[in-house]
């Protein structure tokens, strides 16, 4: 039986595209104007890639969220975020002494952190609750973005003058779902 999903449409689509939350709901995003039998068509046509994925995220650890975490209590959470991820990057920017600036805490859905051009960090709030070593390897992998904002040899480069063993800390981190 293939999986259920659901239809979203977007006034800014411009084309039909499926994803994949953390709680494993699949969602296929349309332009309006798309028909009903377009977009189950697509789907129908994405069926083994769906199943792929869903098969992939069922080996992926899922994060232990203590049970008081509701959403009434998520902005307390984001603070307590805010100001381990800024913690966290003083102690790491003593060594690289780069300039950020915004620093955000967001319920991102598919990434544990990013960083934009103008030096604008996110991170995800999830970030509190894995172990510190995989938290501090998101923070120093953002943080080099600010002077390589790409994964060259030189963005790896920076990586491991403060995470050296920075492939183990990724390759754990992607056995976790975001």
């Amino acid at each position: 039986m293939p999986p259920s999903y659901t239809i979203k449409r977007h006034p800014r689509a411009k084309n039909i595209r499926i994803t994949v939350n953390a709680e494993a709901k699949v969602i296929v995003t349309a332009p309006r104007h798309v028909s009903e039998k377009r977009v189950h068509d697509f789907f129908a046509s994405q069926i083994s890639w769906v199943e792929e994925v869903l098969r992939k995220m069922e080996t992926k650890r899922r994060l232990v969220i203590p049970p008081d975490i509701t959403q009434d209590s998520l902005v307390a959470c984001r603070a307590r975020a805010l100001k381990f991820v800024r913690d966290r990057l003083r102690h790491y920017n003593h060594h690289y002494g780069y300039t950020y600036h915004r620093i955000a805490i967001k319920q991102m859905s598919s990434r544990w952190g990013s960083c934009s051009s103008e030096g604008n960090m996110s991170f995800h709030y999830r970030l509190l609750f894995l172990p510190i070593e995989l938290a501090d390897y998101v923070i120093v992998h953002e943080l080099c973005h600010l002077k390589e904002l790409n994964h060259s040899h030189k963005f790896w480069q920076l990586v491991r003058e403060t995470i050296p063993e920075y492939r183990k800390r990724k390759h754990l981190l992607d056995s976790y779902l975001v």
